[in-house]
């Protein structure tokens, strides 16, 4: 069974490894045409080279609770950020925005029905309307709530990188987040990523205990399982991607835990636990559903067709089209319910399919779109500041997310050489996950953003040299 994970676990990396090198020959073609992309694939190059021969001519120091002085850094750099540079909400934040609104005041909620074609909208609402509720309609609440929120991941993000690659590497994985430009600037924004990117990293850790506890402790194993359920109904609340960290678990359950598969009593608890956490996420999540109709008085949709049919829009390159939205309001303005509306979507989808798309040459433009470049942070800006303030914001995330992406690589290959097997391997399952299912719906560079603190753990391994073990 040892040889089988092993196996299992390389073709998994190899994988990864793949459709990151492809990013990155993707990033070098559209440096050609767009010269941005090549300077800071170069710059940052140049950084991450430096670093890492810093790292072997000088040891990095640890200090004592240094998990407490990353994390005072990253809250300290992104107060600073958001303090000197705010910015009112606007599109889809504005979305979130006024249904806080409506639900701190108890008013009707503007555009249900967009609502309830995305119900997560209401998740990440929930949360913010408890923060005007105590301090008013304060934009800027919300953006040290993005703060705290990051300062916390960096915590996160330093324990499980102590748990695959020692100290070390940890206090530079945490030291890499808290300086992250790109999630630096989006801190002034109105959005749902800092939540659910703290929740996922949080389900990461709790899963690494789970393993450690199910041997010796079945009954606070199981329920530790039942409050990874109530954790994955949360992110989903927030944005629709636990079923991807579902998957993930179940792969690491049934191929990647090596010798100790050969155990038929460690079979039984992992079966209950998975059921366990299961059956809390779909109760809870149908709990939240019934909760969402009766707020809106309209039946919410669940399986995103119009999303899908968007992703395989070739002329965008799998980005929002509002000719597609169009289409879909169309069905609604027909008096179809949010369900139904998407359901319509499904002939044109099959239609979209069978309308001769180059395949490969779409997906290499959506791999482009989701992990080629991190420069949002910037971007945010164009509305509100001069055009050089965003073109350098952006040159800035770029650089330092191409030297973290290199190194990231190098980190992957030193795991994929590694025999070592554990639950660490969800964050790479989950890499892998959330990259191909956006392959099949709509793309953005934003939906990467969780991805990001995987991203710099694996680079801190690539930088320290340090993997001990993947659990």
């Amino acid at each position: 069974m040892e040889k089988a994970s092993v196996f299992f676990k390389r073709i998994m990396l190899g994988i990864l490894l793949a459709l990151l090198g492809l990013t990155l020959c993707l990033a070098v073609r559209e440096g050609l045409t767009a010269r941005s992309y090549l300077l800071a694939l170069v710059l940052g190059a140049g950084w991450a080279a430096g670093l890492y021969w810093l790292l072997r001519r000088y040891a990095l120091p640890v200090p004592r609770h240094a998990a407490l002085w990353a994390m005072g850094v990253c809250f300290i750099m992104n107060l600073a950020w958001v303090l000197a540079v705010r910015i009112e909400p606007f599109s889809d934040y504005q979305e979130y925005w006024d249904v806080a609104r409506a639900l701190a005041n108890g008013t009707e909620i503007p555009d249900a029905w967009y609502v309830a074609m995305y119900p997560h909208i209401l998740g990440t609402a929930t949360i913010l309307s408890a923060l005007q509720r105590v301090f008013g309609e304060s934009v800027f609440a919300v953006t040290v709530l993005n703060v705290v929120l990051t300062a916390l991941s960096c915590g996160l993000v330093w324990l499980l990188a102590k748990e695959l690659a020692g100290e070390r590497a940890a206090f530079l994985a945490a030291l890499l987040w808290a300086v992250t430009p790109c999630k630096l600037m989006l801190g002034s924004l109105v959005f749902s990523e800092p939540i659910y990117t703290f929740l996922i990293l949080l389900f990461f850790l709790l899963f690494l205990r789970l393993e450690k506890l199910i041997e010796k402790e079945p009954l606070p194993a199981l329920l530790l399982a039942l409050a990874l359920g109530l954790l994955l109904a949360a992110i989903n609340l927030v944005r629709p991607i636990a079923l991807i960290l579902v998957i993930a678990a179940a792969l690491w359950i049934v191929f990647l835990r090596g010798e100790k598969a050969k155990n038929a009593r460690l079979w039984a608890l992992w079966l209950a636990a998975f059921l366990v956490m299961t059956a809390v996420f779909r109760v809870s999540g149908s709990l939240w559903d019934r909760h969402v109709e009766r707020l809106l008085g309209q039946e919410i949709a669940s399986v995103p067709w119009y999303n899908i049919y968007v992703g395989f829009n070739e002329t965008t390159g799998g980005t929002y089209a509002e000719e597609d939205m169009d289409l879909l309001t169309a069905y609604l303005k027909q008096g179809k319910s949010a369900p139904e509306a998407q359901e319509s979507m499904i002939p044109h989808l099959k239609e979209r399919l069978a309308s001769g798309i180059n395949f490969p040459k779409l997906f290499a433009v959506k791999l482009f779109s989701f992990l080629g470049a991190d420069q949002l942070g910037g971007y945010t800006y164009r509305f509100t500041r001069s055009e050089r303030f965003v073109k350098i914001c952006m040159g800035v995330c770029n650089v330092f997310y191409y030297g973290v992406f290199l190194a990231a690589v190098a980190g992957i290959m030193r795991l994929f050489r590694s025999r070592a097997l554990g639950a660490g391997l969800l964050l790479p399952l989950y890499f892998l996950g959330l990259t191909l299912a956006h392959m099949l719906v709509e793309v953005s560079d934003r939906y990467h953003y969780s991805l990001i603190p995987i991203l710099i753990i694996f680079a801190a391994l690539g930088f320290a040299g340090e993997e001990r073990r993947t659990q």
